[in-house]
Formats: structure tokens, C-alpha cells, sequence
């Protein structure tokens, strides 16, 4: 039977990755040997019609996918929060995502003008990452503060924040609760993704996830190597610099050491929703600014625990936070679908994604709402 030309193999690994299919369990699906998947997603083969139909069926992909060619490598390391704790699998699925998010961005620039890229840089920043002293830190927190023009302020929307200075980001649920961010860059649209997971997540812990990516973005892209970042102790070292940097970003220094007179739960849980910054962070910012002993911090820690603030029932006024939304791309999608629907279903048929991973990257499917369709009125007829 006449195979199917066209096909592109490493688009049958991103599917199948998205949908956290082993080669295994996709084979088995297709009615194939894992051998002849192997040859698929090596480019060694192109599948017959009757197993391209199975794809397309199994995968719920559009056809389309299959059949459009691969976006340039984006280059350098993952970075995850607790990534330890991560299934590769999950890492993969979510990985797809931030290739996709990448991909809509640089179709979407040809049809909108996106924020340009602003990254906070100090030209006497130390070119190894491992020098870099939490006095530092807290310094640079302060010094992306000044150049956004908040000074010591609350930082109203962390994930506008972002956004504001060119960084695109996602925000969708992930089955592994545990992988709370990531962030990587984009070569082909010389940008980085930044993303957070909102399964069973709150306002205060997504902005903290936001500023902790941020710090990677700014001080470890390019300058960590993919060994180091696959280094568990040296990866351990990694984060926490950009905890500290989260901390500091959200809750400065001087606000901080001003503002809190008494370390206790109560006393953190008067500044949350004022800063958008958790009480367990800010027992972790008083210990690191001198305000509480270790003890102190300890003891605090075990009644946070004791009270639940770490399990499912979570800290005081989580629930009336809402969590922050992403705006750029899915505003990227209005603007187009105001001009031309005809653009949108241009757009729409260039990525050909399923309607989940649309959803999840855009907040929205790309089929037109038909908001923006003339409605006419019937002529009656007398």
C-alpha cells in the first residue's frame, strides 16, 4: 500500500509524548511492532495510510500536525521546580507545550506586534553563576524593581510582570502537582517560555513560581550547563539562589524589615495578600534577613504544619486569592480574530493542534467565537 508522503517523524514523537505514551503503549494502540514505531519516529520509514488513519485516531491529532515540518531546536536545558520529584514523562508532556508556545508565538508575530524583550542586566554581573552572593540578590531584586519603576511596592500581577517585558507565559493544569514551573529558551524567537502548573495551586504560590523562573531567565540561562542543571546537589544550589530571588523580588528587603514588627503566623498572614507572598515564604525571608533564629523559624514551621498549611487544606485567605492569568497570547488571538476570523482560521490551521493544547496555551480554542460575525435581520415579507 502507498505510504504516506510528507509525514514528518518528529512530529509522531511530540504526540505521543503529549499524550505521555510510551513507544510501548502507542505501538500496541497502533497495531504496530515497537520496532516499526521506532522506524516512524526515526524518519527510517513513512507510514502506510491504514497506520497514519490509526495515528490520527489514537493521538486525536489533527492531520495536519503530522504533516507540518519542525521548528528550529530551541536549544539549551529545561528548568523544573523539584525536578527530582518529576516523571520524565511528565516532563515530556509538558515539554511539548513549551514547543507549541513557542511555535503560536512566532506564527502569532507575524500578525501582531508583541512586547519586545527587556531583561533586567547588570553589566558587572558575575559571569559565574556559583559567585553570585545572596547580598547580591537581593541587591539585583531591588535593581528589577527600580527599572520597572515599583520601588519598594507590592507587585500587583507577577505573571503581567513577565509579560510586560516580553516574556510569554503559560499557565494550565499538570498532572504531576509537583512540577509547579519551568522555563526554557527559545532560540528561533529569541525569547524564553515561562510556565506554571495551576493544578491545585494558589495565587501566592503561582507569583512565587513566576519570580523563582524569572531568576533562571535572567542569571542562569546561558551561563549554566546541562550537566550542572542535571547535577543534583549542584541543581540544589541552583534553586536556591532562585528562591532567594523570589523572595526578595516579591517582599524587598527594606519593605520587609519595615513592615514585619513581630515574626509570627499571624504577623505573616497580615502582609499576604498585601505582598501576594505565602507565610511559609515569608518564615524562610525572616530567617534569612536576621529577624528569627533558626529555632524560632523551626518552631514556626512546625505550627504552619500542625495548622495544615502545607496539605490540601492551605494557608489563610488562599481561597480568596485568585490565581493570576496569562495575557499576552491569548490577547495575540483577539487582536487577530477582530481584524480577520480568516486570519484566526490561518493561524489556527498553520499549528493544527488539538483543541486541549490550544486551550492550554491560549486560554481559549482558535476557532472564532463569532463575536465578530455581522448579524443580519431577517427582511419581512408582507
Amino acid at each position: 500500500m502507498k505510504r504516506v508522503e510528507g509525514f514528518v517523524c518528529g512530529r509522531l514523537t511530540q504526540a505521543r509524548e503529549a499524550r505521555g505514551l510510551t513507544k510501548t503503549a502507542l505501538s500496541s494502540m497502533l497495531d504496530i511492532s515497537s520496532n516499526a514505531l521506532a522506524a516512524l519516529e526515526a524518519g527510517e520509514s513513512l507510514p502506510r495510510q491504514e497506520t497514519f488513519d490509526a495515528i490520527v485516531e489514537k493521538t486525536a491529532f489533527p492531520r495536519q500536525f503530522f504533516m507540518r515540518p519542525l521548528p528550529p531546536p530551541m536549544g539549551g536545558p529545561v528548568f523544573w521546580r523539584r525536578q527530582a520529584s518529576e516523571p520524565l514523562r511528565s516532563q515530556n508532556k509538558t515539554a511539548q507545550r513549551i514547543e507549541w508556545a513557542a511555535e503560536a508565538f512566532d506564527i502569532l508575530s507575524e500578525f501582531v506586534d508583541f512586547p519586545k524583550l527587556k531583561l533586567p542586566h547588570q553589566d558587572d554581573w558575575p559571569t559565574n553563576w556559583a559567585a553570585v552572593s545572596n547580598e547580591r540578590i537581593e541587591d539585583f531584586a531591588d535593581y528589577c524593581r527600580s527599572v520597572w519603576g515599583i520601588g519598594s511596592y507590592p507587585i500587583p500581577d507577577m505573571c503581567l510582570a513577565l509579560e510586560n517585558i516580553g516574556i510569554p507565559v503559560l499557565a494550565f493544569e499538570i498532572e504531576n502537582e509537583k512540577q509547579s514551573g519551568y522555563s526554557r529558551w527559545a532560540d528561533h524567537i529569541a525569547r524564553p517560555i515561562v510556565g506554571v502548573n495551576t493544578l491545585e495551586s494558589s495565587a501566592v504560590r503561582m507569583r512565587f513560581n513566576l519570580a523563582h523562573e524569572l531568576y533562571h531567565v535572567l542569571a542562569h540561562f546561558g551561563m549554566v550547563a546541562e550537566k550542572e542543571v542535571r547535577h543534583a546537589q549542584t541543581y540544589q544550589t541552583i534553586e536556591k539562589q532562585a528562591h532567594r530571588f523570589a523572595a526578595a523580588l516579591l517582599f524587598p528587603r527594606a519593605a520587609f524589615l519595615k513592615n514585619v514588627r513581630y515574626p509570627s503566623l499571624e504577623e505573616f498572614a497580615s502582609h499576604k495578600q498585601e505582598w501576594g507572598i505565602s507565610i511559609l515564604a515569608q518564615i524562610r525571608r525572616a530567617q534569612d534577613l536576621g529577624i528569627c533564629d533558626p529555632e524560632w523559624a523551626r518552631a514556626l514551621n512546625m505550627r504552619a504544619s500542625k495548622n495544615g498549611y502545607r496539605g490540601k487544606r492551605g494557608e489563610p485567605f488562599d481561597k480568596e486569592m485568585p490565581l493570576e492569568r496569562p495575557r499576552m497570547l491569548r490577547r495575540a488571538v483577539e487582536a487577530i480574530e477582530s481584524g480577520s476570523e480568516l486570519l484566526l482560521e490561518q493561524a489556527r490551521q498553520r499549528l493544527s493542534l488539538p483543541r486541549i493544547g490550544e486551550i492550554e496555551i491560549f486560554g481559549r480554542p482558535l476557532a472564532a467565537s463569532g463575536s465578530n460575525v455581522v448579524q443580519l435581520k431577517p427582511v419581512e415579507i408582507s
